[in-house]
């Protein structure tokens, strides 16, 4: 790769970092604020569930106009929706008002993510090796903004509560935020000029059996936010419940995020979990028990430990997924990576609004106990896509080496 595209490259890596900070940080500022308006556990299921609909169904249209239309206008758009969304935020009087605003952030956010991946693919190369390794760093980066969103908001809100106005300080704070991701995005180069040695256009040829691993992943990507959004949307009305205050639970729910990055970091280092099933299904059988764990759960400890392992089930497909994805594809990435974070997002909606029903007529720990059998049942319907696949044997690329 030529150092400018490495330059940009980097550019691109921080604002991930930057995106998902603001994203996390303003979907906690939704779930505290929701709280500070006495709203119901349904009524903050809802705020996460409004907005990951929106995001779910806008991903691909926006990924497509990314292909079309560029990575930089698109993601120059999402960056001046939510700061007008979290702008508006601050002023908000009502739960309802809030769930209307992440009608904006959720639809704006869809314009971000799937240009930002396919832009990766366009600054990087789009080989085994090197799309390995930089989606592994890339997947590293954003996982780290969402772990420190919720402690982000926790601190400032806690900070203004004591005259009153940790909406406002919270919510103008991750706006302004919003604001420098524009400026950021105007910086990075819209197409790449790299070049790959020859080893790299070897390997940039996709698996015969990609599109069967990618649909398994689709599988794993779905249950595996499916928790994430429960545990992002419910677990702070728990957490109040439990009488954890406002940074603790910010810190409880950014142990998910953690467990992100650790799966993540693996993937960076290692390529031997391409076109390989065992690391993705060990990683959900142990992020199901986790879940159902909560169910005994007591301290800060123990949620703390069940959501970053429910972290690693979530990390696990997301990155074979994006990866399949991506790996030798010269067109429609946009659209592509579009569908992965619709699934996703899907995830995330429905996760959030049925658990959110669960913790309003049956107790607030059954949702994580939903989440648990989803992950078991997502493990089983990866095992029935794997049983009819075709082509290499496991663990072999497409020109017969071994990963």
């Amino acid at each position: 790769m030529r150092p400018p595209d490495a330059f940009h490259l980097a550019l691109l890596f921080v604002a991930a970092f930057l995106m998902d900070l603001i994203m996390r940080a303003g979907g906690q500022a939704y779930q505290e604020g929701g709280i500070a308006f006495h709203g119901t556990a349904f009524q903050l299921g809802l705020l996460g569930a409004v907005s990951a609909f929106c995001y779910s169904v806008m991903c691909p249209l926006a990924g497509a106009a990314s292909d079309r239309f560029g990575r930089r206008l698109s993601t120059c758009i999402a960056g001046l929706g939510l700061m007008l969304a979290y702008f508006l935020a601050s002023r908000a009087r009502s739960v309802e008002q809030l769930m209307g605003l992440t009608v904006l952030s959720g639809t704006s956010a869809a314009f971000f993510w799937p240009a930002a991946q396919a832009w990766i693919a366009d600054l990087g190369g789009r080989g085994r090796k090197a799309l390995g390794r930089n989606l592994g760093l890339f997947n590293i980066v954003w996982s780290t903004g969402l772990t420190v969103g919720p402690v982000v908001t926790g601190y400032l809100w806690a900070f203004g509560r004591a005259s009153g106005r940790g909406q406002q300080i919270a919510f103008v704070t991750i706006a302004a935020l919003a604001l420098g991701l524009v400026g950021l995005m105007l910086a990075i180069r819209r197409h790449g000029s790299s070049t790959e040695d020859n080893g790299e256009q070897r390997d940039d040829t996709p698996h015969p059996s990609t599109s069967v691993y990618l649909r398994a992943a689709w599988v794993g990507v779905f249950a595996g936010w499916f928790g994430g959004g429960i545990i992002a949307s419910l677990f702070p009305k728990l957490g109040e419940h439990l009488g954890y205050d406002e940074r603790m639970r910010g810190l409880l729910c950014s142990s998910y995020h953690v467990g992100q990055v650790a799966m993540f970091t693996l993937t960076r280092f290692s390529l031997r979990w391409q076109y390989r099933r065992w690391p993705i299904v060990a990683a959900e059988l142990a992020g199901a028990a986790a879940l159902a764990s909560i169910l005994l759960a007591r301290g800060p400890a123990m949620f703390a430990a069940a959501f970053f392992v429910t972290g690693l089930a979530a990390g696990a497909p997301y990155a074979a997924s994006l990866f399949y994805s991506l790996h030798g594809r010269t067109e429609g990435q946009g659209f592509r990576t579009g569908i992965h974070e619709a699934i996703l997002a899907s995830g995330v909606f429905l996760g959030p609004l049925i658990g959110g029903y669960l913790a309003q007529h049956l107790s607030l720990r059954a949702p994580f106990v939903l989440a648990a059998a989803v992950l078991v049942v997502a493990v089983a319907v990866q095992m029935a896509i794997w049983s009819r696949r075709t082509g290499c044997p496991e663990g072999a690329s497409g020109d017969g080496r071994r990963g």
